[in-house]
């Protein structure tokens, strides 16, 4: 069975306290950004709620925590009007709160990891509102 280039350590080099900060960060940026930050605004009710569930998320993806309980797709498929430069925003932004961070492994593997999830992210955009097209993919930043 062929491998995937990255995978989950066995031994981190990265804490659930970074995540979380990790979190805290690209949001603060996120909300900011005149094209992201109404979406969020729009979406996203109650902050701490959001940054504890992706919290949550992100340490399952990187620390392989089980305490996520979510349905991303669905969740951004109910979004009207994404565009691919917004999912690139994301990851712009993302990339930017890794990179403050200052710990390498951490930001090579969330990086990773963030291009992949908002590919499917945008791929399954793409399925449900042009089903007709053909799927264009992200650019890598």
């Amino acid at each position: 069975m062929p491998q995937s280039s990255i995978s989950t350590p066995t031994s981190f080099t990265y804490t659930e306290e970074e995540i979380s900060e990790l979190v805290r960060s690209f949001y603060a940026k996120a909300r900011k950004d005149p094209s992201l930050g109404p979406i969020f605004e729009a979406h996203v009710a109650d902050w701490e709620a959001h940054f504890l569930q992706m919290t949550d998320f992100w340490s399952g993806n990187l620390l392989g925590t089980s305490r996520f309980r979510g349905t991303p797709m669905p969740k951004h498929l109910a979004i009207p009007g994404l565009r691919s430069e917004l999912f690139e925003q994301w990851l712009k932004l993302f990339k930017q709160a890794t990179q403050e961070l200052g710990n390498q492994s951490l930001q090579l593997h969330a990086n990773t990891l963030a291009y992949r999830i908002a590919s499917r992210l945008w791929a399954g955009y793409q399925m449900q509102y042009y089903p007709d097209k053909p799927l264009l993919a992200l650019r890598e930043l």
